[in-house]
């Protein structure tokens, strides 16, 4: 590295300089700039600036290896918990004109701030809506929540099993995460029904439904629609039934879902 110059990594020559020896005056000074400047044509500079990255991603570029280290350092230290979060430095090599432009370490550390805390906000997200290993990560519909788990109806034998949301007639309903359609049809109380298998013993139920789109044996991927909106079975009304079950037992959808 050339001193006075951070971002040169190296010069290599593309041509190998002739020398001529003459005597100067001792009060004439040189300096590596004035070198610099006479090998210009000759040689090819390699610039270097380092990319503070996370989760393999680059946020900001950054002069030298120590403002990146600092950078990293103060996040890790402000966010020490366990969070999955990659934080790395790389050096990031141009030549000629192509080098990078770096940031001020205030600017750069702002910036990775602002993008861990959006991480830390989508983790701990997932992890709310995650069931056994499995995480659901699409609302089946928008509507109104009508009746909440484990709710006492006259219209019910027993205690709700799931949560009902309120929609109109042929609103799509998507499955919440990838799975396989273990069930497609009729089910008594239940109207026209979809059940689908998550793995890790986590199945969802869609009840009452006016239309169906998908096939036992189907596998289906998040946010496909699967059913429509309806009011089939032991139903007062167009809404969507939305049961969780782990290992055949139903827990409470609003754990996960609509929170």
């Amino acid at each position: 590295m050339i001193a006075g110059d951070q971002s040169i990594a190296y010069i290599s020559l593309n041509e190998t300089p002739t020398y001529e020896f003459q005597f100067v005056k001792d009060l004439k000074e040189t300096n590596e700039e004035d070198i610099l400047l006479s090998l210009k044509e000759s040689a090819q500079i390699t610039y270097v600036t380092y990319a503070v990255t996370l989760n393999n991603e680059t946020e900001a570029y950054v002069k030298t290896v120590e403002e990146a280290e600092e950078i990293v350092n103060s996040i890790k230290e402000e966010y020490n918990q366990d969070l999955e979060l990659d934080l790395g430095i790389l050096p990031v090599y141009t030549e000629g004109s192509d080098s990078i432009e770096s940031v001020e370490t205030e600017i750069a550390q702002t910036k990775l701030d602002s993008e861990v805390k959006a991480k830390i906000e989508e983790q701990e997200k997932i992890k709310a809506a995650t069931v056994n290993g499995i995480y659901l990560a699409v609302k089946p519909i928008s509507g109104t929540i009508t009746s909440r788990f484990s709710e006492i109806s006259s219209i019910r034998s027993g205690a709700h099993t799931g949560l009902d949301i309120a929609a109109p007639k042929g609103t799509a309903i998507k499955v919440v995460q990838d799975g396989t359609v273990t069930f497609a049809g009729s089910y008594g109380a239940y109207g026209y029904c979809v059940k689908v298998s998550h793995g890790n013993g986590v199945e969802t139920w869609y009840a009452h439904c006016s239309k169906i789109y998908v096939s036992k044996g189907e596998d289906v991927t998040a946010g496909d629609t699967i059913a429509a909106v309806g009011s089939t079975g032991n139903s007062t009304g167009n809404h969507l039934h939305l049961e969780v079950r782990i290992d055949g037992s139903p827990v409470n959808p609003q754990r996960y879902l609509y929170r």
